[in-house]
């Protein structure tokens, strides 16, 4: 019998340690590319963490987002006014014409929408230098769902004012907005003690959240997947 043969329990022997030794290797190869994938891509905290910071590069910031005068839509209501002064001299578009009140202080407008919207400012068109003692020199805004609840949202003064001036009321939301039904401009005082007083001009701006493509959470539609989906097919 030739001594160089192997048994049959030999050559299984032989086989299983093959075997072994494969399965160690092929253990060290996976512990190994499990290794360079945890340097390589990062974890789904990095991950969220880097959408996050996409998203918020994408999104505009407040004072990015355009807005327009959302004035047609409310029913407008004045204290008082001189005939042939009220709202609708108040409303045109030149500022030769405006609002004057006709009694004691204070003077409201009252601005009434049909649905709660959002507000960033109001603006108003005041002229010291042709209307002197008729110009405001402090004002108040107030803000509800209805005369039940109107509370004063912003109050300030204002030192001879020429122009369009902003009154903002991004402090007065949570999201920078102001959301109401109604508002209700209040004159409180005027310059050189003034009784009535000239408004030539009035604009309530509100988010365009339609304006270049942006959604109401502020983010535009930027994605592929979203463009290919953003016409009528």
């Amino acid at each position: 019998m030739d001594t160089d043969m192997m048994t049959s329990s030999e050559v299984e022997e032989q086989a299983r340690e093959i075997e072994e030794e494969e399965e160690e290797i092929e253990e060290e190869i996976e512990e190994r590319i499990e290794e360079i994938e945890a340097q390589v891509e990062p974890s789904d905290q990095d991950t969220s963490q880097m959408e996050d910071a996409q998203m918020e590069n994408h999104a505009p910031s407040r004072s990015q987002i355009p807005l327009r005068d959302i004035g047609n839509q409310a029913t407008w209501k004045l204290s008082t006014w001189k005939p042939g002064f009220g709202v609708h001299a108040l409303l045109a578009e030149s500022t030769d014409l405006y609002w004057q009140s006709d009694a004691p202080q204070p003077h409201h407008i009252d601005i009434h929408f049909a649905k709660r919207v959002e507000v960033a400012k109001i603006m108003l068109y005041l002229d010291y230098r042709r209307d002197e003692s008729y110009t405001p020199s402090k004002i108040a805004v107030y803000a509800g769902s209805g005369y039940h609840d109107l509370h004063e949202v912003l109050s300030m003064g204002l030192e001879e004012p020429s122009g369009w001036i902003d009154i903002p009321l991004n402090h007065a939301g949570k999201d920078g907005f102001l959301k109401a039904f109604l508002l209700r401009l209040s004159v409180l005082q005027n310059h050189q003690t003034g009784k009535d007083t000239h408004i030539r001009g009035i604009k309530v701006l509100s988010p365009d959240w339609h304006a270049n493509d942006i959604e109401d959470d502020g983010v535009p539609f930027s994605s592929i997947a979203l463009l290919a989906h953003s016409t009528i097919r």
